[in-house]
């Protein structure tokens, strides 16, 4: 026979032990929406456009497309980048 004391310690354990599961659950979850708002940080930061040469965040209107098609942003404000890209492009025509 366990006295009422054995029993409040067991409840109290019980208790204690449930606590301790909601609250790893709560974490559980709370991690998983943190996953899901990096990823779209990410896919959102990923989007955004920067120019080749100067790495300078391009918004829309302020930059043009590498005219030998590699696809990248480069500065309309500074003639410079464009000079300097045209020159690295991966695209560019060989010299014979």
């Amino acid at each position: 026979m366990t006295s009422h004391v054995e029993a409040q310690i067991q409840a109290r354990i019980i208790a204690a032990e449930k606590k301790r599961q909601q609250q790893r659950q709560q974490r559980a979850e709370l991690d998983a929406n943190r996953q899901a708002g990096l990823a779209a940080r990410k896919t959102a930061k990923a989007k955004r456009l920067y120019c080749a040469t100067c790495a300078r965040r391009q918004y829309r209107g302020t930059y043009h497309r590498c005219p030998l098609g590699c696809g990248v942003a480069v500065c309309r404000k500074n003639p410079h980048c464009g000079n300097t890209h045209l020159k690295q492009c991966d695209n560019r025509p060989e010299a014979s």
